[in-house]
């Protein structure tokens, strides 16, 4: 049975307004956009003729919104359009041509249209080359994906004696919904594969699969992206674990950036050998102890993550202490003042929506 999916190359060949679509073809709607269309150049169906059966597809649209889908289907992609003969791939995928006019086009060829319906029955079009367009209209979110069109419509008329064969028949029709529910199983099961890969599956998945390869996620208030990272990575982080390299992989997923991780042991060691004066508090750590240096602000969550990701992976008897390390300046009792340095007076001041305070701000 001929399927035909409406992939991101089909969609780019055509004309897309007020939608950005990504590489699943999944058509998103851009709501700061006027118009909002999409118009696919004729599918082949091979032959003359050719009888086409259901478009289906995943939508998800806010209840302001509503949609409209039209399909026609020729043996020529000329046409006479207002006295002149014209190509309908170029026609419809003409950016200086109005959607409005487009639709007037389709509609005065032949074209069916649909309201606000997913799951269509073509059975009243006929012809080698079908067209299919989306308009918009109303407000809120809109979002399309997995199109795909069947050619034949229904899997179980060819079992029948040809008395009830009719094309669009009530019959025919009646029959489509089982076929339908049957293509519907087989798309899912054609699925399955996506729900084990950690960059495709669901998002709730994410915690299950990393439960499955050893790494603990739940509670760990890590983003969609993170998560997927450490079930990704999971066999070569367990295959670190207790190492250096585990804590610095960790640290990079999290920040998404290297951080400095000191071990006070080789640390110790390094100062003795050359002579070096070091911190005092550095000078105390024991020897499991280590220290990262974080860049950036360290926020309460940006700890917790760092903190409940680094106690699955680290050494057993390694005590962690994270240091931030921002740019703001700060002063202690060693600073001093060089004699071209002055400290500016105060100032009063006014805050609004497009401010921030830094760390050298205080507020009296």
């Amino acid at each position: 049975m001929p399927k035909y999916t409406i992939r991101k190359n089909r969609i780019k060949a055509g004309y897309v307004t007020g939608f950005t679509y990504d590489d699943e073809a999944r058509l998103e709607l851009d709501q700061n956009a006027m118009y909002h269309g999409v118009f696919l150049r004729g599918i082949d169906g091979v032959k003359p003729d050719a009888e086409w059966g259901r478009l289906s597809f995943d939508v998800e649209c806010s209840e302001d919104r509503t949609y409209s889908i039209y399909v026609l289907a020729m043996n020529e992609k000329t046409r006479m359009v207002g006295g002149l003969m014209v190509d309908f791939d170029v026609l419809m995928t003409n950016p200086e041509i109005p959607l409005k006019s487009k639709k007037t086009i389709l509609l005065d060829q032949g074209a069916s249209r649909y309201i606000g319906r997913s799951d269509i029955l073509m059975y009243d079009q006929k012809g080698q080359y079908l067209y299919i367009a989306i308009l918009v209209a109303g407000e809120g979110s809109l979002a399309i994906s997995h199109l795909t069109v069947d050619s034949t419509g229904d899997n179980f008329m060819a079992t029948y004696p040809e008395v009830y064969r009719e094309r669009n028949s009530f019959f025919h029709r009646y029959i489509s919904i089982f076929s339908s529910i049957y293509n519907d199983y087989e798309k899912d099961i054609s699925r399955l594969p996506e729900l084990l890969d950690p960059d495709l599956c669901p998002k709730e998945l994410l915690v299950l699969f990393g439960s499955w390869v050893g790494v603990d996620l739940e509670g760990a208030s890590l983003d969609e992206e993170m998560m997927r990272a450490f079930v990704r990575e999971a066999y070569n982080l367990n295959r670190m674990k207790g190492t250096k390299k585990a804590i610095e992989r960790v640290l990079e997923i999290i920040l998404g950036q290297p951080a400095v991780v000191i071990e006070h042991n080789r640390l110790r060691s390094w100062i003795k050998e050359e002579k070096i004066e070091a911190p005092d508090g550095f000078q105390t750590r024991g020897v499991y102890d280590v220290t990262i240096l974080v860049p950036g602000k360290l926020t309460e969550e940006l700890r917790h993550r760092i903190v409940f990701m680094l106690n699955q992976f680290k050494p057993l008897r390694t005590k962690i202490s994270i240091v931030q390390m921002d740019e703001t300046p700060t002063a202690d009792s060693r600073t001093y003042l060089d004699i071209n340095t002055r400290l500016p007076e105060e100032h009063a001041a006014e805050l609004d929506k497009g401010l921030s305070l830094d760390g050298t701000v205080v507020l009296k």
